[in-house]
Parts: C-alpha cells; sequence; structure tokens
C-alpha cells in the first residue's frame, strides 16, 4: 500500500453533474491520497479522447451521461481502460448495473452520497493493488502462454474428467499432425493406442494419490498418418479456466529406441561372433591335437610298441631293440610336452610376458629352421601391464606366430612391444608372401586375435601386400 501512498495520481472524473462533481473533488482533497492532477470531462466521446491523448492512473465514471447510459457507459471506455482501474458513480438505483460492470473488468463502484474522505481512499487503494494484480496475472498468463505455445516439446492439456483435450501447442500439431481444431474435439484416449477410458480413468485415480505431478513413463501413442511413436510423457495437475486439467509434456522417444535396439542388436551380434570364434577355436585346437596325436605321436608310440613286440622273442637284437624304443618313448613324451605347452596358459606371473614370449620364438625357431625371429622391446614395463593383457598379448603373438609359419612363407619376423602414451602397442612384421586385404577374408587365426582385443577395446589393423608381406598392430589401452 505505501507504493499508491506514494505515487502521484492523474485521475480522471466523467461527471456531468456540477454538484457531484465538487462533493468528489472536496473529498479527494481530503484524503491522503499524493493526487497530482484531476481532470474533469462531461461526456463519453470526451473521456475516449482524453484516455487516448494523455497518461490517465484511474478514472471515476458516472454510468449517466449526456451520450451514454447504464452499462454502455462503462463499455464504451472499457477497450481503453485494459491498464486503468474504473470506479463507478452510480446512485441507489443503479447498483445492479455496477455490479454487472465489476464483472465485465470494473475494479469497483461507489453510491453518490453514500462515501466520505475515508472509503474514497480506501477505494482507490484497492483500486489501484486490483489492476496491479490484474496487471501480473495478464502477463504471467501471456508468458507462460507462449511458453506453452513455443515450446518445441508436443505439450497438451486435457480436461481431468472427460480427458477431452482442451489446448495444444503449435509443437503438437506439427508432430502428431492433427490441426488445433481437430484437437479440441479429441480426447486422450483418441492418441493412445492402449488408451481406453477405463484404463485412463486407473491412471487418474492412481495420480491422485500420488500428488499432482508423475512421471507417466513409455506409452505408445498413434499420429494422424498412422505412425506408432513411443512416448516418455509426463502429467502435472493445473486449473484450466476454472476447471481440473492435466498437462501432458509428451516427449517422442522412438528415434532414441530404436537407435538402443540397434545397438544393443550389434552387441548381440558381436558377441555372437566372439561365442562363434571361440567356438571355432577350439574345433581347431581339437582336430590339431587330434592330428598330432595320430599322425606323430601314435605312431612313434606304435612303432615303440612293434619294438618291444619284437624284443620278447629276438633274444639277439633285443638289446638295440630297447634301447630304440627307449628312444621313441623319450620321443613322444617331448611331443606331448610341446602339445601341451602350446594348450596351458603360461605362467606368466611367475616367469613373465617377454620370457614368455622368448620360449614361443624359441619353440618355433624347431619348426621352422629357416625362419629369424626378432623380439623388439621398447619402454616396456610388465609393472604396468596386468596379468589379463599379458596373457592376451601372449595369445595373439602365438597365433600370428603360427599363422606365419604355417602360411606365410617369410624368411624374417620382427615382434616389436611397446608403451606409448595410455596403450601397449603390439607389432607383428613378416616379408612373407602377403596377401590382398582387400579381398582377404579373416580366418580363425585373425578373428580371435580382434576378439581378444575386443575384451580390452583395444583396435587391430592389418595391412599387407601380395608379395611384400604383411604387418599386425594391435593397440590396447592400459587401464580398465
Amino acid at each position: 500500500m505505501s507504493e499508491e501512498k506514494n505515487q502521484q495520481l492523474t485521475i480522471l472524473v466523467v461527471e456531468d453533474n456540477p454538484g457531484d462533481l465538487f462533493l468528489l473533488e472536496e473529498f479527494l482533497r481530503g484524503t491522503d491520497l499524493d493526487i497530482h492532477e484531476v481532470k474533469h470531462v462531461v461526456s463519453l466521446r470526451e473521456a475516449r479522447d482524453t484516455l487516448v491523448g494523455q497518461k490517465i492512473d484511474l478514472v471515476f465514471l458516472d454510468l449517466s451521461l449526456p451520450d451514454s447510459f447504464g452499462l454502455d457507459s462503462y463499455t464504451g471506455i472499457q477497450d481503453y481502460t485494459q491498464r486503468i482501474p474504473v470506479i463507478l458513480l452510480t446512485g441507489l438505483s443503479d447498483t445492479k448495473l455496477a455490479l454487472q460492470a465489476l464483472v465485465m473488468g470494473a475494479q469497483d463502484y461507489l453510491v453518490k452520497g453514500e462515501f466520505d474522505e475515508q472509503l474514497l481512499s480506501r477505494a482507490i487503494r484497492y483500486s489501484l493493488e486490483r489492476m496491479r494484480n490484474l496487471l501480473y496475472l495478464r502477463e504471467s498468463e501471456g508468458r507462460y502462454r507462449e511458453l506453452f505455445n513455443n515450446n518445441p516439446m508436443p505439450m497438451f492439456v486435457f480436461d481431468a474428467a472427460t480427458f477431452k483435450f482442451l489446448e495444444a501447442n503449435g509443437a503438437a500439431v506439427q508432430h502428431y499432425g492433427y490441426s488445433h481444431d481437430e484437437f479440441l474435439h479429441m480426447t486422450l484416449a483418441d492418441v493412445r493406442l492402449e488408451g481406453s477410458l477405463n484404463q485412463l480413468q486407473q491412471e487418474m485415480a492412481q495420480m491422485g494419490l500420488n500428488g499432482d505431478g508423475e512421471q507417466k513413463g513409455l506409452r505408445r501413442h498413434v499420429k494422424k498418418n498412422g505412425d506408432l511413436i513411443f512416448v516418455d510423457g509426463a502429467w502435472h495437475r493445473i486449473n484450466y479456466k476454472d476447471r481440473p486439467a492435466i498437462l501432458v509434456l509428451a516427449n517422442d522417444v522412438t528415434e532414441r529406441i530404436r537407435l538402443e535396439n540397434e545397438l544393443n542388436e550389434q552387441r548381440m551380434s558381436k558377441q555372437r561372433q566372439i561365442t562363434e570364434a571361440v567356438i571355432v577355436a577350439q574345433e581347431k585346437e581339437r582336430t590339431e591335437i587330434g592330428k598330432e596325436l595320430h599322425d606323430n605321436v601314435n605312431q612313434i608310440l606304435g612303432a615303440s610298441n612293434l619294438y618291444i613286440n619284437t624284443a620278447m622273442t629276438d633274444e639277439d637284437g633285443r638289446q638295440e631293440l630297447l634301447e630304440r624304443s627307449t628312444e621313441l618313448v623319450s620321443r613322444a613324451i617331448n611331443e606331448i610336452r610341446k602339445i601341451s605347452k602350446s594348450l596351458i596358459t603360461p605362467g606368466l606371473r611367475e616367469i613373465g610376458l617377454i620370457e614368455s614370449i622368448e620360449d614361443i620364438i624359441d619353440d618355433m625357431k624347431v619348426v621352422a629352421h629357416d625362419l629369424v625371429i626378432e623380439l623388439d622391446l621398447q619402454n616396456i614395463s610388465e609393472e604396468q601391464i596386468e596379468d589379463r593383457r599379458k596373457l592376451a598379448l601372449f595369445r595373439m603373438v602365438q597365433e600370428q606366430l603360427t599363422n606365419i609359419v604355417k602360411h606365410a612363407k617369410a624368411t624374417r619376423v620382427l615382434i616389436r612391444l611397446s608403451i606409448e602414451g595410455p596403450d601397449i602397442v603390439l607389432t607383428v612384421t613378416d616379408n612373407g608372401v602377403g596377401f590382398d586385404a582387400s579381398r582377404h577374408r579373416k580366418g580363425v587365426g585373425i578373428t580371435n586375435i580382434i576378439s581378444r582385443a575386443e575384451i580390452f577395446n583395444g583396435n587391430v589393423d592389418i595391412q599387407s601386400v601380395l608379395g611384400d608381406g604383411t604387418t599386425l598392430s594391435v593397440s590396447l589401452p592400459l587401464g580398465e
């Protein structure tokens, strides 16, 4: 109220009776209000001209004027006083008209001859305050309506009892394909795929128990063209034009769900590839073991068995036969030991990654006598590499050397192991026959290497040229 007390007021009095005007001006001077000026006109036409051309803070309006009478007097200046409070001056017989004018937007009324300075001052203060509150509400409503209409997310307002749409913003119209008028003739059940009225009523009842706002979760909606979309909606209770209503924010997450499904499918496909690679590798190992046992160890033991059987009946050659048999058994033991060594996980914790790789190199040199294998270590500290990565690197070197011996026809191999920034990098380069990388299908060995690298979010790169060898590069992050 202190704001009105300090405000200098310019008041317009629309009154054609000089006596009533004199009393009003006397009472105004008797108030404690800071009145800058009181302007006076006697007709509705003059009132409109004054309101257009001058700054007026408050209007006193007599309902009986030479050019207007009753409610027409108020409606005649209503468009000019949207931001100016109006106090009606009435006789006792006009109070019903005054009340109607209040409903239409006037701030207050005074009955002529029935008020004094105190009542007049209070009416002015209250009228100014009411207009200030009204303007604030209008501005707030305008801001909220702008937020609603210009929001990029589809938004609706529907009746809490009937589920009939009361409002829809531009984003909803554009996204769903219905016009604004079409929305206003529809209910929420018309866009909800699982939108029976009974189900909606149950959700509304549940919402009443949970408070005035609730995230509704995923629902399937249907557009005007029949497209189905997934909507992550949120409901909020509001009052819309004096009726209980629900404000809905409808976030279309169809694309997000599609991308998530594609990502899950890719993960499942990758997992199937890894599983398939493991199964193929296991079958390959079993085949190799069976071949080695049948073609090598079994033949050696068969020959040893033949020598022993012969020695049992040949006394003259018994000593030599037993010696040959003993030699063959030793060879068989060594062959079995070699097979076991290739299958059993090396004791990396005990002997370390570097020594384990050197053991592989020694084994390969026994198999391929003409193959020169070099090991180049750069900035390597085994303490920085955890055991699972050591095992993966060991198996990659073992796999690639086996590939080279079997297929590359190489004479030189360079194995380089280095720590570069946050990664450990393995490269295996040979001078073998190479292959056309653009047409070559990855074999089981390469597939196994790639699968092992992917476990650690690593990268595998293969560069090869026909007749000019192959380079395998593997990069694994050191951290988890």
